[in-house]
């Protein structure tokens, strides 16, 4: 069996997949355009065949082996004309190769709904054509023993005309990553992924003091914990519910500016609202988000999302207590509810003995499917005010993810489709935009009815709402990707923060605070009046010695590690060591490198950035004992 022809063949394969992502051809330049994203997949394609060829003329006297060398390779070069069409269909839902993070992202049944929604018919044909004609072809070419001078000739040139052509700097991101292989990517990824080590050149430099802010409470020299003014004679809540809206940011919200109106009730609520406008997931993935919320630290760097930070108060799994143990030990009754599923990502796990009275999925509510991601919206909310009901007069705090926006953003069957575009789409992504958009409405119609059943039962001014999203979601608007978890984008990271309660906020007004998801249980204890635990990092909203400042992290593809402070946003690319900085006060969208202009601001700024990465590296890895103050 002559490998280098199974190498061939699976050369063409590859070939055939990258011309699909190019598209038509519209002129003579497609072709050597096709040889430049395609040469490194003929390389591996290649370099398979050969390995396989010297391991079979190694192993020559052994004949039982070459014949499984030559059957492995052969299966081997099956499953990558498989994983070709898997990679097309991947890069045009994703506009990346698969990787390592993602895979690990990806994982579990729940993720289904959002593949099939992107499985159509000739993908899931050519999943089954592709690899088993390519096994007939394959393994009936492979029988020639003689190797044409033309083959290699025609590689060669194939190759060089690829290799010489120097990537348009014009190109978006999407295109110039067209020019990696695949298959590769997932090696290296997985590899790096499995190293457990952090990569890329990290900046190191920093001033020691820079690390004090990110200390949790009881490491901080001696402040002021709050610095909420409570206006004269006005009763503190004592009630809190906090709503995490799933991708949700700040971008397609009407409460936030958007030309759409998906949010006309939460719109409406904000008179009564104090709402955060420079809030921040610090990770663009739920999981990140969800360790921010529960236990007040920062979610960790890529290489390490599962902290172990702890404290001698410290709750299970060696994390800090959560808001609920707080109030628990106080009488207030606590919940955590969800119409997703918590078995997921291991949140029920990470939950129990967490000071939670009743921890609920859309498994316990017996709401039906919806998605594979869980059950509509109304579900999460009719368990709450059901919950809320089983007990009144006891004061209560309940935590409530929502999940029906997440993709594939599927509405209650038999309702009707707003068109929020009236007749004139975007340019990107129309279909997945107007579905997002409709369940946003949808969900806003339920966070109206909560609102509702609060001032029927005469608990609006005893309790304190806040409303946020776990992280945002991008239709290639302003930069291009789709989805959630590949940038530091505003768009991935700029999150909702509406704090409502009639009597705090009678008229309504908005902070321009910096801020991140780490700050929200220091922001609602500051509100109650009740102290926080020594062991949380964040800080809250209100008080007078915060910094302004917050810091992000997203590695699904480039590693990219980002600080916010004031107007100025920093963004290091841990993978290529590349730097930018935005004023976003001047440019909102991020389209306008300022890099050249304020080098003194972007050296303090990726100091700053270095003191955060130090710390929580050490923090989270071989943490250190939290003393009390």
């Amino acid at each position: 069996m002559a490998l280098v022809w199974v190498g061939f063949w699976l050369a063409l394969v590859l070939i055939c997949a990258k011309a699909v992502s190019l598209g038509m051809p519209e002129s003579w330049s497609w072709l050597p355009e096709l040889a430049r994203v395609s040469f490194r997949d003929v390389l591996f394609a290649l370099a398979l065949g050969i390995v396989g060829e010297i391991c079979v003329f190694l192993f020559a006297r052994k004949p039982q082996l070459a014949r499984a060398v030559r059957a492995g390779v052969l299966a081997v070069a099956t499953a990558c004309a498989l994983y070709g069409v898997v990679a097309y269909g991947v890069f045009e839902s994703l506009d990346r190769p698969l990787s390592f993070d993602l895979l690990r992202l990806m994982r579990g049944a729940a993720v289904k709904s959002s593949i099939s929604d992107r499985l159509t018919w000739p993908i899931g044909l050519a999943l089954l054509a592709v690899p088993a004609v390519f096994f007939l072809v394959a393994h009936r070419g492979s029988r020639r023993r003689a190797y044409s001078p033309a083959l290699f000739a025609g590689v060669g040139a194939w190759v060089a005309v690829g290799a010489m052509q120097s990537p348009d700097a014009a190109l978006g991101r999407k295109a110039q990553r067209l020019v990696l292989s695949p298959h590769v990517e997932l090696l290296r990824s997985t590899l790096a992924g499995l190293s457990g080590r952090p990569h890329g050149a990290l900046p190191h430099d920093f001033l020691p003091e820079d690390q004090d802010e990110l200390q949790p409470f009881g490491n901080r020299a001696p402040a002021p914990r709050t610095g909420f003014q409570l206006p004269e004679k006005t009763a503190r809540p004592r009630n809190v519910i906090v709503v995490i809206l799933e991708s949700v940011g700040t971008k397609y919200l009407s409460l936030y500016g958007s030309p759409y109106a998906t949010t006309p009730n939460l719109l409406a609520e904000s008179g009564h609202a104090l709402l955060f406008d420079n809030v921040h997931a610090h990770a663009p993935y739920t999981f990140c988000t969800f360790m921010a919320v529960n236990f007040s630290i920062y979610p960790g760097l890529p290489w390490c999302y599962a902290p172990g930070a702890h404290s001698p108060d410290g709750g299970p799994h060696g994390l800090p207590p959560t808001f609920a143990s707080v109030l628990q030990q106080q009488g207030w009754r606590t919940a955590y509810l969800h119409n997703g599923d918590m078995d997921w990502g291991g949140e029920k796990v990470l939950l129990d003995g967490a000071g939670y009275d009743t921890v609920e999925d859309y498994h316990d509510f017996k709401a039906p499917e919806l998605t594979s991601w869980g059950a509509e919206d109304r579900y999460l909310i009719d368990r709450l005010i059901q919950w809320i009901d089983e007990k009144p007069g006891q004061p209560f705090l309940a935590y409530c993810w929502s999940d029906q926006t997440h993709n594939p953003y599927v509405r209650r069957p038999g309702s009707p489709r707003v068109d929020f575009f009236h007749g004139q789409p975007p340019r990107a992504h129309p279909e997945a935009l107007g579905k997002y958009l409709n369940v946003l409405h949808e969900t806003d119609e339920h966070l109206g009815r909560l609102f509702a059943a609060l001032r029927e039962r005469g608990l609006a001014d005893d309790t304190l709402v806040v409303v946020t999203g776990d992280h945002g979601e991008a239709f290639a608007d302003p930069h291009e990707q789709q989805g959630h978890g590949f940038s530091v984008w505003q768009e991935e990271v700029n999150v909702p923060f509406m704090v409502w309660n009639p009597r705090l906020f009678p008229e309504g007004r908005r902070e321009s605070t910096i801020g991140g998801h780490v700050d929200l249980n220091p922001t609602v204890a500051d509100l109650l009046g009740v102290n926080p635990p020594d062991a949380w990092q964040g800080h809250s909203l209100f008080a007078t010695d915060r910094p302004e400042r917050t810091f992000f992290v997203a590695s699904v593809d480039d590693y990219l590690l980002g600080i916010r402070e004031g107007q100025w946003k920093y963004i290091f690319e841990a993978t290529s060591g590349n730097e930018s900085l935005f004023d976003l006060t001047a440019d909102p969208g991020e389209q306008r490198n300022v890099l050249s202009v304020e080098p003194e601001r972007v050296r303090r700024l990726r100091q700053r950035l270095a003191a955060w990465i130090a710390f929580e590296d050490q923090f989270l890895g071989a943490p250190a004992a939290v003393s009390a103050r």
